[in-house]
């Protein structure tokens, strides 16, 4: 599945949750109120608000047209004002029918960024803890991966099976010259060491350089 359908699959899920809990208030005594648990009602805006930030960001206008300052009162209980939810789906729908036409051209490549972020973010957390192995395990999968996508966007082949030297050599002078390269290597070499339990040739200051130069490669080379 791709990262297109897996957010409209998540949409879609969370678009009739919404409906649902938008049809759940009655009136009684001139306020509304829901007989729907209020954990119901927290659990669908905040997965709400998670999938909108991590689709189309926290600035874009479909995070910006719910209103925060209602989002920490009670929405079940009576005389909330019970057009937030019905805000919330609407922002969702808008949502869909984006990322359905296409209008948002940079969301495989802005998912994979926050991926890639989640993974050095960890990895750094391992460095910093004292388990540099596993930190360069990670942080050269996220490189891999980067260069993958760039050759693939680039329609660029090889023979036999995948891997990140191969990917180097098809990007050198193509995408970038000689000297980043020669880095590149020199990071899997490392990578493969820590991953095939060659540790003691594993050293920290290799590790904590590769994991300065990772998110350049991704910043200056964006896939």
């Amino acid at each position: 599945m791709s990262p297109k359908d897996e957010v409209l699959e998540q949409l879609d899920d969370l678009i009739p949750k919404g409906q649902g809990l938008a049809a759940s208030y009655k009136m009684d005594g001139g306020a509304y109120f829901s007989d729907v648990p209020e954990e119901q009602f927290r659990s669908f805006v905040t997965s709400a608000l998670a999938a909108i930030s991590r689709v189309a960001g926290k600035d874009s206008e479909y995070y910006n047209a719910i209103p925060q300052d209602k989002v920490a009162d009670q929405i079940a209980n009576a005389g909330f004002d019970k057009s937030l939810v019905p805000t919330v789906v609407g922002a969702l729908q808008s949502l869909r029918e984006a990322v359905h036409k296409g209008y948002l051209t940079s969301l495989e490549a802005k998912l994979r960024a926050n991926v890639h972020d989640d993974f050095l973010t960890q990895a750094n957390d391992l460095l910093r803890a004292g388990h540099h192995i596993a930190a360069m395990v990670i942080a050269g999968g996220v490189l891999e991966d980067h260069m993958l996508k760039l050759v693939h966007t680039r329609g660029l082949t090889w023979s036999g099976s995948g891997s990140l030297s191969k990917y180097n050599d098809n990007l050198k002078d193509t995408l970038y010259p000689q000297p980043i390269w020669r880095r590149i290597q020199s990071i899997g070499d490392v990578r493969n060491d820590a991953a095939h339990g060659n540790f003691l040739v594993v050293n920290v200051d290799d590790v904590t350089d590769a994991l300065k130069f990772i998110p350049r490669v991704l910043t200056d080379y964006p896939s």
